[in-house]
């Protein structure tokens, strides 16, 4: 049996940024397969900024990393997956992985797989086996299903997006465009924002590190806001709710700001009567919650992206020993749209 690599927490991270120092990557051995399990080679890893918390509230030291994958059955002992089948699914950090592919979890009343075959949506497009992990995978159905079904999308509103050119939000600007609203993204870097508004369509990016979130509002949404999509917190998040239009719905996907001082308190203004009587709707949004969704949505990003209105774009990083300075990188800014590591 093939000797694994796998990355785990080597110290327990309080608050601040991630350093190399947080991160150990062990060598295991796999062990011989018992019946009805499979040994996969993870082929590509997802890396994603949700990590960050993980780091503080739900590991401790000598924990592997969680993270999403695409894999190949190597070995196996299960009659539905036989060698060389594909598979996706939560399996961390590390090269390969002994699994009961037959594992169900509970997650939020749904009955969800441990590993599933790929979207089948993928077999008849151009798109990449990695579009599983990003467009087709769980970037791509909560960026639509939260914009379409949370938040009731109408063409004609005005959307404004926080973390633009994120994997999810850079999706997210995309599906408003293709819907006929005004979309306002906001970044922070000048690279990305220029990327937004000239590859993407968007209708306005602003870099938030650079220019005024009023000032910027009075040009990208003069009209005010009907739908904010944030992933940021924070005392941006106020100074969107104060230009938002009576009854309009704000969808929480994270908190970014908040990643490295998960223990202070946000020091903004009191908006609760801006909530009141602008009779806002602020709802937390968590994709397992609509899983039943995630195949019309599979369809439809699936159609755009053939129609050519939905573009990919990922990042790619060679290398398991590189899996956490690219998840660094990411949280520092580096990359934009999907980050992935092929292994």
């Amino acid at each position: 049996m093939p000797l694994n690599k796998i990355w785990v927490l080597k110290k327990k991270l309080v608050s601040g940024s991630p350093q190399e120092e947080h991160f150990l990557l062990n060598d295991e051995q796999t062990l011989d397969l018992r019946k009805g399990e499979i040994l996969c080679r993870t082929l590509f890893l997802s890396v994603d900024p949700i990590t960050r918390l993980y780091m503080t509230y739900a590991m401790d030291p000598g924990d592997p990393f969680p993270g999403r994958q695409i894999a190949r059955v190597v070995e196996s002992r299960h009659k539905d997956f036989p060698r060389g089948k594909l598979i996706c699914g939560s399996l961390g950090w590390q090269a390969y992985s002994v699994i009961q592919p037959d594992v169900v979890q509970d997650m939020c009343g749904h009955k969800i797989p441990l590993v599933a075959d790929l979207p089948s949506q993928l077999e008849h497009t151009k798109l990449p086996k990695t579009a599983a992990l990003g467009i087709l995978g769980i970037p791509g159905v909560t960026a639509y299903i939260s914009l379409i079904h949370a938040c009731k999308v109408s063409g004609g509103e005005t959307v404004v997006i926080s973390s633009a050119a994120g994997q999810i939000g850079h999706i997210i600007g995309q599906i408003a465009k293709i819907l006929g609203c005004r979309v306002v993204g906001y970044t922070g870097n000048s690279d990305k924002a220029s990327w937004l508004k000239t590859e993407l369509g968007i209708d306005n990016v602003f870099n938030y590190k650079t220019q005024e979130v009023e000032t910027t509002l009075k040009i990208g949404a003069p009209y005010g806001v009907d739908i904010f999509i944030d992933s940021v917190g924070g005392a941006f998040h106020s100074k969107i709710i104060d230009k938002m239009n009576l009854r309009g719905r704000i969808c929480i996907l994270g908190s970014l700001s908040m990643y490295d001082t998960p223990c202070q308190v946000p020091s903004v203004p009191a908006m609760d009567m801006d909530v009141a009587l602008k009779e806002l709707t602020i709802m937390g949004f968590n994709i397992y919650r609509c899983w039943d969704k995630v195949s019309e949505a599979l369809d439809q990003l699936t159609d755009w992206c053939e129609e050519g209105q939905l573009q990919v774009h990922e990042e790619m990083v060679e290398g398991i020993e590189n899996v956490p300075n690219a998840f660094i990188d990411q949280l520092g800014g580096k990359y934009h749209g999907k980050l992935i590591v092929r292994i």
